[in-house]
């Protein structure tokens, strides 16, 4: 009886220990929801020990931008999303929210999204302030806003050669077998009745302001007034496309308002319920406007095209290089490498390098899904307007395969 009376009390200590566990895993849930909600409005970040992040990973708890691990920058959707599906659109572990982006910094070498293209990543500052790439003088010009002009063609050094005249800024290791991608033919075309859905991740980009396009700035380079930001330019893409016979869905919805961080998951929601409305839409046209900028300075790109000042259009495409189920990012590689070529075939100096991603950037929707930047924080909209239409003209020949 003694031993038996032992046994229950050890089971009972036992029990005991465990349920102190699991109250000590509930308060820690309740205490890390109450400070990533804090942090949500707030508007600021905290690096969280690995143990804890994998912890919240595995616990499914809500996650956000806000957090750093191990003061690494990262989405969570980032990192391993152990025994959840990946990309099934099924399961609470879907992974499908935007990746890796550094939280929202100041404007320093964007692609799509000053900050955030890695967001970051595919255009850093010295680029564009090391002089190897502009086509001016050796003494850049500075402008009435106070940009420096500068011509990036890949030329200057840094960058990988490839075919017909494309160079390649290659994030990845992956090596890119640029003739054999430009060979393979597209899945769709708008003759087939393809159809394209230009939408803004960060539809607030805007441009210097210049002439009459001044507008009120809701953030430095940014303005809820679709007036003057990127969605004006994709305005301009619609217009270029559906003179074309294309058939164009623009969604001009700003994903970067209220809250820069979550802009990729929420423009992620908004093209998923496009593709179920429309099946037929073959096209993700994601338009930004990169920044450019270094030691306080700002810098413009510049395509010498005709006599209308024109700024310069960089293609980001995403590969699974992150670890991101991304299966068909090579198809988007070779429909991204058919407009470059076009671009530098057709207008010379129109193309930036085209960017090669470790991140997806919510490409994996379809195999026509690509980053388009059209021109920095140091263009004017007139400029980044001018070369849309070059853009949307070259794109336009790709899809109707002229």
């Amino acid at each position: 009886m003694v031993r038996n009376s032992r046994d229950g009390g050890g089971n009972g200590s036992q029990w005991a220990r465990i349920c102190g566990k699991l109250a000590a895993v509930v308060a820690l849930c309740l205490v890390i929801r109450g400070v990533s909600d804090m942090l949500e409005s707030s508007g600021m970040e905290v690096s969280l020990p690995e143990g804890i992040s994998e912890f919240i990973l595995m616990s499914e708890l809500p996650y956000h931008d806000n957090f750093k691990v191990s003061g690494t920058p990262y989405l969570f959707s980032e990192l391993p999303r152990i025994n959840h599906k990946d990309d099934t659109g099924t399961g609470s572990g879907d992974d499908t929210s935007a990746e890796v982006e550094v939280p929202s910094v100041p404007d320093i070498s964007g692609a799509a999204g000053e900050g955030e293209i890695t967001e970051s990543e595919p255009q850093e500052p010295q680029e564009s302030t090391d002089g190897s790439d502009s086509s001016t003088s050796d003494e850049p010009d500075a402008e009435p806003g106070g940009a420096i002009k500068t011509t990036i063609t890949g030329e200057g050094g840094g960058y990988q050669g490839g075919a017909q005249g494309i160079y390649l800024k290659n994030k990845t290791e992956y090596e890119i077998d640029v003739e054999g991608l430009l060979s393979e033919p597209l899945d769709f075309s708008a003759d087939d009745g393809a159809r394209v859905l230009i939408v803004h991740t960060h539809g607030s980009e805007a441009y210097m302001p210049d002439g009459e396009d001044i507008y009120e700035p809701s953030d430095p380079s940014r303005t809820e007034d679709t007036n003057y930001n990127v969605v004006r330019v994709g305005d301009e893409l619609e217009k270029i496309l559906t003179q074309r016979g294309i058939s164009v869905i623009h969604d001009r919805e700003l994903y970067d308002y209220p809250s820069y961080n979550g802009s990729y998951t929420r423009s992620l929601e908004a093209i998923e319920s496009y593709l179920d409305e429309y099946p037929d839409i073959a096209v993700v046209i994601d338009l930004h406007r990169d920044a450019l900028e270094g030691d306080g300075t700002i810098y413009k790109t510049v395509a010498d095209i005709g006599t209308t000042p024109c700024a310069q259009v960089m293609l980001v495409t995403g590969t699974n290089f992150s670890g991101l189920s991304h299966d068909n990012w090579q198809k988007n590689l070779s429909f991204a490498l058919k407009i470059q070529s076009a671009m530098v075939e057709q207008y010379p100096t129109l193309a930036r390098p085209l960017n090669i991603s470790q991140n997806r950037y919510n490409q994996h929707v379809t195999t026509g899904s690509l980053i388009a930047e059209i021109g920095c924080n140091g263009n004017t909209l007139q400029e980044a307007l001018t070369a849309v239409r070059y853009f949307g003209d070259c794109l336009a020949d790709v899809l109707l395969g002229e």
